[in-house]
This record gives structure tokens, sequence and C-alpha cells, in this order.
């Protein structure tokens, strides 16, 4: 502080001399004038020398350096001291197959696979019958697709003769895929005398047939009839 009112007294020293040397230099007076040159300089190199002393005292003003964004840390896994990573069982090149969902037999929405294989029945194929003969015939099969058979599904007639039985025959019970269920049919023989066959197929709540189909054939024979035989006169004979 010292020092800049030291240099402000100067120049104000020096600027009181410039007037008074311009407000002589004014006046016609007959008296000689002083010679202010060697005065000027000395005070002008003064000045300077005190303004560049403070100049060179005066601290400059440090820029604050900006804040440098950081990268933001990513999140890595960590395994249990001692763990090692498991290793990868691909091949080269392999990339891995993505995760296979697995559903029950029967979910909504799921396809499935409706397969019946015959098991037994109860009248074996060729059996004679008389015309027009009464029977129950019970097949008993095995669910080896994928659906659940319900109490919707039934076993229908497809071709050949129906025996006078009804077309078409529900399930009593629900058969779980790999299960066994009986169907029982009445049935009677024709009344004509032949051989004949029937066929049946299991058909969906839909009535979408199965692929294959299981049959019955059987043999009617006309009925027995006795054979009439002859009888003979006894001879008679003479007495002696």
């Amino acid at each position: 502080m010292a020092r800049k009112l030291k240099t402000a007294v100067l120049i104000g020293a020096f600027l009181s001399l410039l007037w008074l040397s311009a407000c002589g230099s004014e006046t016609p007076t007959a008296t000689p004038t002083i010679d202010m040159d060697p005065f000027r300089t000395e005070v002008a190199s003064t000045v300077y020398a005190q303004v560049t002393q403070d100049l060179a005292l005066t601290p400059s003003i440090t820029p604050i350096p900006s804040a440098t964004p950081t990268s933001t840390l990513t999140s890595t896994s960590t395994l249990p001291a001692g763990a090692f990573p498991a290793p990868s069982t691909l091949p080269a090149g392999a990339s891995p197959a993505p995760p296979i969902s697995t559903l029950p037999p029967g979910t909504t929405g799921v396809p499935t696979i409706d397969l019946a294989q015959w098991v037994s029945q109860s009248i074996a194929d060729d059996t004679i019958f008389l015309p027009s003969e009464a029977f129950t015939i019970t097949w008993r099969l095995k669910n080896t697709g994928t659906s659940t058979w319900t109490v919707g599904y039934a076993l229908r007639f497809y071709s050949g003769n129906t025996f006078g039985a009804p077309t078409e025959v529900l399930l009593n019970r629900v058969a779980l895929p790999g299960e066994t269920v009986d169907i029982s049919i009445p049935m009677r023989a024709p009344a004509i005398p032949g051989n004949y066959r029937t066929d049946w197929v299991m058909s969906n709540e839909a009535r979408s047939n199965f692929k294959d189909p299981i049959f019955l054939k059987i043999v009617v024979a006309p009925p027995l009839t006795s054979t009439p035989t002859s009888t003979r006169a006894p001879t008679s004979t003479s007495t002696p």
C-alpha cells in the first residue's frame, strides 16, 4: 500500500511540474527559463522503475483447474475366495444353445401328440357267432402320446360293419400318458352267415382321429340242423 502511495505522489509531482512549465512558457518574462529536461527525465525514470517494481510484486491470478470427469466404474461379478469360474465345455467357435423350456404334457398352448396302442381285446379274431347273436367287445388301449385323454375323447366307428353298435363311445375316465383304459361296446352279429370285420379309431375332443385304427373280425355260421336217419322195417321170418 505504501509503494502505491509513493508512486501516486511521484506521478502527481511530475504532472505539477509539467503544468508549471507550461504556464511559465505562456507568461512573457524577462527572466531566464530553467531547463527542466534533466528533471523530467529523472522523474520519469523514477516513476517507471517504481511502476515496474509494483507490477513485479503484484501476485498473478492462478486459474483454478477444472474438474476432470471420471469414468463410471462398472460392476464386476465376484467369486468366493478360492473359487474359479467353471470352464466352458463348448467346442471352439460354437455358440451356447438357448435354454429349453419343458412343460408337462397337456399344458395349454403346447402342441401335444395323440397316440394309442392296442393292448388286448376280450374277443379273439375269427370267433364264430350264430346269426344275430349278441356279444360285448372290450378293447384295452394304452395312451402312448403326450396328450391327456379326457372324458371328451371317444372311440369311433371307422369302417366295415357296425355290428349294431353306436358309432361313438365316450371314455368313462381320464387316461394320462402311459396309462391304459378299457372300452366296452355291446354288439350283435349279422343275421346272414359270413365273415365280417369292424374298424374303430380313437378321437380327441375336436373329433380329430388318431393315426392307427383297431379292428375285430368274426365269423357268422349258419345254425346247426339235425339230419333225419332212415329206419328199416323188420323182415318176417317163417316159422318152422
